[in-house]
């Protein structure tokens, strides 16, 4: 299944097809023990097996968790971007590609399953990547990305990245974040939480607590990074802020709506009210308005009588 002319890493070379599957299913498509053996059509003591001898070259922990290399450091909350699907064109190939997927069109490589075709790769990951936002989860998959596929088009004698060139497009990538309320939420309910797009009818949001991680993922393929963001907004809102709850709001209109109809003489006659208060409020402008007048009469004949004094005698 390997092609000799690949650099494969030793950890990767020393794993079994079966070994590689059943860590693929496992860590990546988390199925539990049993659906890994209905799946391959064998027993639950092999499997049982496999995970041993997983165990024992350090593919994965005591938890059945994939054994973090690239990314040792990180934290339970962080956003975990893994599921990855990565189609791309090739741009440019010769004889020794052709001969490549003549022997075999699947190769792994640094856990990462490559489907090969005449013009075109398809790559499975089989990493995860972390940072305290989408975006910086994501930020460390391009650069990973960047530099394997750059290894891959040489190990092919193959082109495929070229500049200004968009032939890789990403087709599927899941974001979770662990530690999650609305996965612990669904936990003590006992209900797995499944939320599908209104707008095509995929799956856009699931809860996953199947390897302990209490995880709420995004999976949509086109808009699973912005429903990342935009629950986030929302949670930190909740845990934040502490807005009310929906039952509260409708306990506040429904009170508000009492004092309303408690008030409802004083309402309907409030039209009278602000009637006469007009009248009362143009009454004194009018009132003003004279006051004024009088006032300006009364400086102009005082100032009058100024000019025309000649002794301070006059004054008195």
């Amino acid at each position: 299944m390997v092609e000799k002319g690949l650099k494969l890493p030793t950890k990767i070379k020393e794993l079994t097809n079966s070994e590689k599957e059943i860590l693929h299913l496992l860590s990546d498509e988390f199925f539990t023990i049993k659906q890994v053996a209905q799946r391959r059509d064998c027993s639950i003591q092999y499997v049982y097996k496999v995970i041993k001898s997983l165990k024992k070259k350090g593919e994965i922990d005591v938890s059945l968790n994939k054994t973090i290399t690239s990314q040792s450091t990180f934290n339970q909350t962080d956003v975990r971007l893994h599921g990855q699907e990565i189609n791309i064109r090739i741009l440019w190939q010769d004889n020794k590609y052709q001969k490549i997927i003549n022997n075999s069109n699947t190769i792994y490589l640094d856990s990462n399953t490559i489907r090969l075709y005449k013009n075109s790769i398809e790559i499975y990951s089989g990493q995860s990547f972390y940072g305290k936002t989408a975006s910086e989860s994501e930020k460390s998959s391009c650069e990973y990305w960047f530099r394997f596929i750059t290894r891959l088009a040489n190990d092919l004698n193959i082109i495929l990245i070229k500049k200004q060139s968009r032939n890789i497009k990403i087709v599927n990538q899941h974001f979770a974040r662990g530690d999650s309320e609305i996965c612990d939420d669904s936990i003590k309910n006992r209900e797995r939480v499944w939320v599908y797009a209104e707008e095509d009818g995929k799956l856009a949001f699931i809860t996953d607590d199947s390897f302990g991680f209490k995880e709420d993922e995004t999976v949509h393929p086109t808009t699973s990074k912005s429903d990342r963001k935009a629950i986030d907004k929302q949670i930190n809102d909740w845990r934040i802020n502490n807005p009310p709850t929906i039952s509260e709001v409708s306990n506040n209109l429904k009170t508000a709506s009492e004092i309303i109809l408690s008030n409802q003489e004083l309402i309907s006659n409030l039209p009278n009210v602000l009637n006469r208060l007009e009248k009362e409020i143009n009454s004194h402008l009018k009132l003003i308005k004279e006051y004024r007048k009088e006032n300006k009469l009364w400086r102009k004949s005082f100032k009058k009588k100024v000019n025309n004094q000649l002794t301070l005698r006059d004054w008195f």
